[in-house]
């Protein structure tokens, strides 16, 4: 299995991923769209302006997700992360999350856009889990 193409794979085909993050030893998890920009080998996902999480994410930047896989088993896992507030705008990106969720159009451009913070993830290693027995680890 060749992990780095497994990865771009799952990374453009999976919409979700389950985003953890901890202030003061209490885990929290949420689900959240999210677009991988292969050549910046950034993650991006968008959240409503005030979110707790943004109180969370000043806190403590180390996170950790794992993709939610919509049809069978395959899916990308990364322990070691940090997340930050985009110097990108919601612009810059809008084409990508609507190019691979057409229905986040209407979230972007029509309701929430100007309520909305892009923020990135950024991460070296990766797991990839493609099957039984079909494992990775990889280097980005």
């Amino acid at each position: 299995m060749d992990g780095k193409k497994e990865f771009e794979k799952i990374m453009s085909k999976t919409e979700r991923i389950a985003l953890a993050s901890s202030v003061n030893d209490m885990p929290n998890v949420r689900i959240v769209n999210f677009v991988y920009l292969t050549n910046d080998k950034v993650l991006h996902f968008l959240s409503d302006k005030g979110d707790p999480k943004e109180k969370e994410f000043a806190k403590n930047s180390n996170v950790a997700f794992i993709t939610i896989p919509s049809k069978g088993l395959a899916h990308v896992r990364v322990h070691n992360a940090t997340v930050k507030k985009s110097k990108k705008s919601i612009a810059d990106v809008q084409d990508e999350f609507i190019k691979k969720m057409p229905w986040y159009k209407e979230n972007i451009l029509e309701h929430n856009g100007k309520n909305m913070v892009l923020y990135e993830i950024h991460f070296s290693k990766a797991t990839v889990l493609a099957g039984p027995d079909k494992f990775a680890q990889i280097d980005l």
